[in-house]
């Protein structure tokens, strides 16, 4: 059987993560690895050793599909470059509110390109989307919550890297911390370039939709070590038709997010191979095409 060749877009703690992942996937192989131009110059990495390392993705050959491990806000526009190109895509963007109407969007080139791409495919939205919709099923009427982060807190993946791209911000983490059931506080540790105008900063980041709909704490540090963690945590609970579920994850977050990211790889070209083109979130593909094995008493393993 050919491998899924598969290239990683953006060189931060996912996509890392992502070729670790890969590495231990026989039916794949990485391709290379897509940076920005302004990165290029500093590739002395050693993971990246023996990885073709390119700016643009067509300077890659045979690619089938491309992992963006990059800022949520920068996923629909890199994705439609993709399907002009004839690249399936697997993302994490994680607004949720944009989900619905950027898959509406995103379908629309996938099907005239005749590609696939899966959006929203990390922990959650992602994996936590599956658990929810599972317990609907066990309790058709009910309520369910997800509170993350416990009392000491978790990265967000997608609120650490948009306090990064602010102006001034040299280095940041954005840690999401329970403020009652199902609901959130943030706190951020922002690292300032030199003459960087702290309060500039502040209203930037409170006046984000990342931010603006919780609590949030910005604590300017003179470095970030101590408090980057990569340590996450959710609790999904729902109650209804005399039937209490409460399903509870914590893990490494990069980690978890690349290893989703990568098995959606594997969805991809099952949807590919049959020719069902198309924009999908996580939860729409068959969950058997998510995992390896050549037949299906090898994906059934364990079942």
């Amino acid at each position: 059987m050919q491998k899924i060749s598969v290239a990683i877009v953006g060189w931060g703690n996912i996509g890392k993560a992502c070729k670790r992942a890969i590495s231990e996937c026989s039916d794949m192989v990485l391709a290379g690895v897509v940076r920005r131009a302004t990165s290029m110059a500093h590739c002395d990495d050693p993971e990246l050793e023996n990885i073709r390392i390119v700016s643009d993705i067509t300077q890659l050959k045979g690619v089938d599909v491309a992992l963006l491990c990059i800022p949520s806000r920068e996923v629909p526009q890199r994705v439609k470059e993709y399907h002009a190109l004839g690249i399936c895509t697997v993302d994490g963007y994680d607004e949720h509110q944009r989900i619905a109407a950027l898959r509406r969007e995103l379908d629309i080139s996938a099907k005239v390109k005749k590609v696939v791409s899966i959006i929203s495919a990390g922990w959650d939205p992602g994996t936590d989307s599956l658990v929810r919709a599972l317990m609907k099923v066990v309790s058709l009427t009910g309520h369910s919550t997800t509170t993350f982060g416990g009392e000491k807190g978790g990265r967000s993946m997608g609120h650490t890297a948009q306090v990064k791209s602010i102006a001034g911000v040299k280095d940041a983490v954005a840690l999401t911390l329970a403020n009652g059931r199902g609901k959130h506080k943030r706190r951020v540790y922002v690292e300032l370039q030199e003459g960087a105008d702290l309060e500039q900063i502040k209203q930037a980041i409170l006046s984000d939709p990342y931010f603006k709909f919780d609590p949030t704490e910005i604590i300017p540090v003179e470095s970030i070590h101590p408090y980057n963690t990569l340590h996450h945590s959710a609790t999904i609970e729902r109650t209804g038709m005399e039937v209490n579920q409460v399903y509870t994850v914590s893990g490494t977050n990069p980690e978890f997010t690349a290893n989703i990211m990568v098995a959606s790889a594997r969805a991809c070209m099952n949807a590919y191979n049959k020719e069902e083109f198309g924009t999908y979130t996580f939860i729409e593909r068959p969950i058997i095409e998510y995992l390896p094995g050549n037949n299906i008493d090898e994906k059934l393993e364990g079942y």
